[in-house]
């Protein structure tokens, strides 16, 4: 018979054995509780990012959640936030697990939730209205210019100094004989306009016209100085325009239209800025349409895909990049601790580099 040490100890370590084992099915049955759980999705209107088309989500961060979601087997509900402020205080306390809209990078909304690794990048930059002239208002001022009138007052003077002599001299020509004197001179004239020599046959009418060839050479050479002038001091201009940098000092009478909840509005505001509020791109744009404001500090991509979708909306970038800007998944607390948030970033990574991204890229952001 065994003795009385070895039975214990043999039932010891059955015990634990049976420890081990009921813990691990403890174990199972939770990973399998977190993982059929369905993550609570939550998105807010933010082209070309997240887009409400007839009712249903779209966009270029919402159909990569979709293709994340697919290929690693994660359930999910999606729902729409009210505004932007309500999507990021759903993530920041724990009563949605993963935020679609572009949400941008920041330190400090890194300490109300957690980011995924970077979806997307773009420029920040100034809009407002497009104050540029019609075409038709430039060209008649370019038309009505002294250097234009001067160029019709040297062509005059060729006319008068090179065409009228040739006219003179060849005008008793037997194949210029049988025409009338204006239908002469207007032949001639065109002749010497056109740098045509094909109308003299005398010598010194010859030189005349290699002269009046010259003179209107150095005619055409003028006039192209002048719209190269013109086009240079246009770009020019437009360049001296543009904001290289935000400085709220020469911009403190401006009225900036702004989401609240945005970095760019919270950016505004730490600056003294006036802001008036708006809920999407779009109606910011409407209240700079209507001179309710006077311009937006937004992301490019969000304006480029915005901007076609409202007629008659003459906005341009009035600032040169003032920023780049890094997007990204918005992840609470919460969830950041499930295993399935390191399965996004692994999924995200792994995109950049299997071409889905850059395929969806295509087909949503365009620069």
């Amino acid at each position: 018979m065994l003795s009385r040490s070895v039975r214990l100890t043999i039932g010891a370590l059955c015990s634990v054995l049976l420890t081990a084992e009921c813990i691990q099915i403890s174990q199972a049955q939770d990973l399998t509780v977190e993982d059929t759980d369905p993550v609570d999705v939550i998105w807010f209107p933010n082209p070309p990012y997240a887009m409400n088309e007839k009712g249903i989500p779209a966009g270029f961060e919402i159909d990569l959640w979709r293709m994340i979601a697919e290929s690693r087997q994660i359930p999910y509900r999606i729902r729409k936030a009210d505004s932007f402020e309500d999507l990021l205080a759903a993530i920041s306390s724990n009563q949605a697990d993963l935020a679609i809209s572009g949400v941008l990078i920041n330190e400090n909304r890194s300490k109300a939730f957690r980011f995924s690794f970077p979806t997307a990048s773009s420029d920040l930059k100034i809009y407002t209205v497009n104050s540029e002239e019609p075409t038709a208002v430039k060209l008649l001022r370019v038309l009505f210019s002294r250097e234009v009138l001067l160029i019709f007052l040297g062509l005059i003077l060729i006319a008068c100094i090179f065409a009228l002599p040739v006219w003179m001299m060849e005008r008793h020509r037997p194949d210029l004989a049988d025409k009338q004197k204006r239908h002469q001179l207007v032949l001639i004239l065109q002749k010497t306009l056109l740098l045509s020599t094909d109308h003299t046959k005398r010598t010194k009418t010859r030189l005349i016209s290699i002269g009046s060839l010259f003179a209107r050479v150095l005619l055409t050479a003028y006039f192209a100085s002048y719209i190269l002038k013109v086009a240079s001091s246009e770009q020019l201009s437009k360049k001296q325009n543009m904001i290289e940098e935000i400085n709220f000092e020469t911009l403190k009478d401006t009225t900036f239209a702004a989401i609240p909840g945005y970095i760019q509005t919270s950016i505004l505001k730490s600056n003294g800025a006036k802001t008036i509020a708006c809920d999407v791109a779009e109606t910011c744009i409407q209240l700079l349409k209507t001179g309710q404001a006077d311009a937006i500090l937004d992301d490019m991509l969000t304006m480029q895909t915005t901007l076609p979708l409202m007629q008659g909306a003459k906005v341009s970038a009035a600032s040169e990049k003032l920023m780049t800007l890094f997007m990204a998944f918005a992840i609470s607390k919460d969830f950041s601790k499930d295993q399935r948030s390191l399965a996004i970033n692994d999924a995200i990574a792994r995109s950049y580099y299997d071409g889905s991204h850059a395929k969806l890229s295509r087909i949503w952001l365009r620069p």
